[in-house]
């Protein structure tokens, strides 16, 4: 039996998570930026990079932008499930910064039909299914409690709750993808595991979103609860 693309994806991700915990924890300072990491992750994932032929590729978009059937054949149309910031349909903001698509969902719409004098000239695209990969990186943010000297209660930083804001921001962009992970790398190792679902496991849709961290000493994903 064939493999569902989401288990595909899954088993690949964990695979690329294990390799780049290893390079991380061995040089952190290797990855400068979010987009060193998510450069990194893309071409850890090459395994899901193969070409494979969208079936659905027999539209086109009139000048009142609604999609139409072709009425004669077109040549199927090969691209890649894995890309690099796209959205559901072209030109809308990226939700995630990998996109793995379930091909069997995609159309394109062309505006002429394949042939070696005449290649293919893609107009638009369009999916319903697929998973979302989103990093966020801590470099700044070096203390996650703070002492209040006249009760001597501990609690979160400011930079703490910024930092969350944005991971939160992430979880709820990735919500709308069948599969989706955000990955937090943390240079100052702000959580445990316990610390990371107490914040974000409610955050996180079950059985379908996953939070992966990486700090310099640690490594380890949670999941979402159910309300």
């Amino acid at each position: 039996m064939k493999r569902s693309w989401s288990s595909r994806f899954v088993e690949s991700f964990d695979s690329a998570f294990h390799e780049l915990k290893v390079e991380y924890q061995e040089a952190p300072f290797r990855f400068l930026t979010k987009w060193d990491i998510v450069s990194d992750l893309h071409s850890k994932l090459k395994v899901l990079s193969d070409l494979e032929e969208v079936e659905t590729g027999r539209f086109t978009i009139g000048k009142d932008g609604r999609w139409r059937q072709k009425s004669y054949r077109t040549d199927p149309i090969s691209t890649s499930p894995i890309h690099l910031g796209i959205g559901f349909v072209k030109d809308e903001k990226m939700k995630a910064d990998i996109s793995y698509i379930d091909l069997r969902s995609m159309q394109f719409a062309v505006t002429a039909r394949f042939g070696k004098k005449r290649p293919t000239s893609m107009a638009s695209w369009r999916f319903s299914s697929g998973a979302g990969i989103s990093v966020l990186l801590n470099m700044d943010v070096q203390y996650a409690k703070r002492k209040n000297s006249q009760t001597g209660r501990f609690s979160k930083t400011d930079g703490l709750k910024e930092l969350e804001k944005e991971a939160i921001k992430e979880l709820f962009n990735l919500r709308m993808w069948d599969r989706s992970i955000l990955l937090l790398v943390d240079n100052h190792g702000l959580y445990t595991k316990n610390d990371l679902e107490t914040s974000f496991s409610r955050r996180l849709k079950p059985y379908t979103m996953k939070m992966y961290y990486l700090s310099p000493k640690s490594g380890f994903f949670i999941t979402g609860k159910r309300r």
